[in-house]
């Protein structure tokens, strides 16, 4: 395991970014790699330092935290820093780390500091963050602008949207997201969830029928929705070794 644990800081407000580094300064065992303002910064700094351990404003101008997270295509510790607390009750169920709020004072930030050597020490992060979610799994998502907490489980389907994903919900609630398929397919448990295309996951709950169309392809129909979505010839063959008795 590795003797320091890499830190980003994420946060829009240059003077919050300027006091949280140096105070973290003062913490022998985190080594802050790099800093952002934005979205777009942010993704790129994670990408190329891949950070065991985020500080991260909750709200990024309208895109929510759990879009950062899932762009990042891996689970690293996160303290989340926020303004009020609003989100503080829901977001230990997000596996953060703990929960600051603004503005931070040494003895507050020790105490978080204090959290993450222990699960750093309890050899519960890894070097490979491998952890999926969990049917029950709570994660943060964006509607017309509000974040609200959902469970994995009412995810109905997910399709791909360019670089971003289009998250459907059971209730029929829309979300989109700055993520790709697979890094959801990768997150997802393999238990409730398959992919039938390249740009298609599914919730397996909620599966109507499958059936047989051309060249070996398929077609699949949720319940609740008229028009079937098209299993690829790819897919379709692997869904049925999987599941075919």
């Amino acid at each position: 395991m590795k003797d320091k644990i890499k830190a980003v800081i994420v946060d829009d407000v240059d003077n919050m970014r300027i006091v949280l580094k140096k105070l973290l300064s003062t913490f022998d065992k985190i080594q802050l790699v790099g800093e952002a303002a934005d979205f777009e910064d942010a993704t790129k700094i994670i990408s190329k330092e891949r950070p065991d351990l985020l500080f991260l404003d909750i709200d990024l101008n309208g895109l929510s935290a759990l879009d950062l997270m899932n762009s990042a295509g891996y689970q690293p510790m996160v303290v989340f820093i926020a303004s009020n607390t609003d989100f503080a009750i829901n977001a230990f169920e997000l596996n953060a780390v703990d929960y600051l709020l603004k503005p931070i004072s040494i003895e507050r930030l020790r105490k978080a500091i204090e959290k993450v050597t222990n699960k750093w020490d309890d050899s519960y992060f890894k070097d490979d963050f491998t952890s999926k979610f969990t049917s029950e799994h709570i994660i943060l998502l964006s509607f017309d602008n509000k974040m609200s907490f959902v469970r994995v489980k009412d995810i109905n389907y997910i399709e791909a949207y360019g670089n971003y994903t289009k998250v459907n919900l059971d209730d029929g609630k829309l979300s989109v997201t700055y993520n790709s398929i697979k890094n959801w397919y990768t997150s997802l448990p393999e238990d409730l969830f398959i992919q039938i295309h390249r740009s298609t996951i599914v919730n397996i709950r909620n599966v109507a029928k499958i059936e047989k169309w051309a060249n070996d392809t398929g077609r699949l129909y949720l319940k609740g929705i008229i028009e079937p979505f098209e299993i690829s010839r790819n897919f379709f063959f692997q869904i049925k070794k999987k599941y075919k008795i």
